[in-house]
């Protein structure tokens, strides 16, 4: 699957991974994994209520929200729990 992200999603993430190496490192991770494997049990992967788009857990306090459209994963916000819901 190819992962497409809005420009929501890319400002969010210079935000986030502004000056933390760790953090870009997990966004890494849970991206390719993502790709990969959207069911992996470490995505904590689940779908919004009332809604067409899904929840995955980068940590415990960091979200991104995605939906799938046409074979592919639209990356649609990323940010702390309280900022994407």
């Amino acid at each position: 699957m190819k992962l497409i992200p809005s420009v929501r999603f890319v400002r969010d993430l210079g935000k986030l991974e502004k000056n933390n190496e760790r953090l870009r490192k997990l966004i890494g991770k849970t991206l390719d994994y993502l790709r990969n494997n959207p069911t992996h049990p470490s995505l904590r992967l689940h779908k919004l209520s009332g809604q067409d788009v899904y929840s995955v857990s980068v940590t415990m306090s960091i979200r991104i929200i995605i939906t799938f459209r046409y074979g592919d994963i639209h990356l649609l916000r990323i940010g702390t729990h309280e900022e994407v819901y």
